[in-house]
């Protein structure tokens, strides 16, 4: 005899949207760092940064760059650069709990749910562009 759990169809699509985000995200992230190791171009120079790793952040951007770097502007405007296209993985990442909400909202057959789920959306939302809106 089998036991079969029954899984809720909202706990189903958050779990599925999750782990497919989660793959795509880190998959952008591994090959564009490897990308990045095995020598193309980066923002930051691999010896330098090997060399200076030992520093807080904004010395670290002090001694690579010449200037501390603030939010999200550094990488996005250097797209071109392996090390920063592999961020475009940590910022999937970061998304992967909204991915789940929002697949999550057409399954769900209560209005709470649907309302608890778009302010979750929201403030995950607003915690991850807030660098960009509301710059240092």
């Amino acid at each position: 005899m089998e036991n079969k759990v029954q899984i809720d169809p909202v706990n189903e699509a958050f779990a599925r949207a999750t782990e497919i985000s989660t793959y795509i995200g880190v998959a952008v992230m591994i090959i564009f760092g490897l990308l990045y190791l095995v020598g193309l171009p980066g923002f930051v120079d691999m010896r330098q940064a090997v060399d200076h790793w030992q520093l807080s952040v904004n010395e670290f951007w002090r001694q690579v760059k010449g200037a501390p770097l603030y939010g999200y502007s550094w990488f996005l405007s250097h797209l071109g650069k392996m090390d920063c296209l592999s961020m475009i993985g940590i910022a999937i990442l970061s998304f992967v709990p909204v991915f789940g909400f929002l697949a999550a909202i057409p399954k769900s057959r209560s209005k709470a749910y649907t309302i608890f789920f778009l302010i979750l959306v929201a403030g995950f939302v607003f915690a991850v562009i807030q660098p960009i809106v509301m710059p240092k």
